[in-house]
């Protein structure tokens, strides 16, 4: 559970926030939604069992996605900070 944590909270945010700012940085909005299909279906992938629970699903549904787009959205949100001073630096 430590991984997923980890994977889910951490890595999964920061690299499609990191991937997108490098790509094509007009298009960091999508990094939310990457970010979190990815983690749902990385979470399907490791606990099938999470919606045949209630209490599971509830959790997952009702704490652990919203914890992890709040995350994500202040990542782009600083991504697009970053962006902004860049774009400023080079006129």
């Amino acid at each position: 559970m430590d991984w997923w944590n980890i994977l889910i909270f951490g890595v999964i945010p920061v690299l499609s926030v990191l991937l997108i700012f490098f790509v094509k940085k007009k298009f960091l909005w999508v990094a939310p939604l990457i970010s979190t299909g990815l983690s749902v279906a990385i979470s399907m992938i490791a606990m099938p069992s999470i919606l045949s629970d209630n209490e599971h699903s509830a959790m997952f549904w009702g704490i652990s996605i919203p914890i992890h787009l709040m995350i994500v959205v202040i990542l782009t949100a600083i991504a697009y900070l970053v962006a902004y001073i860049l774009k400023r630096k080079q006129k």
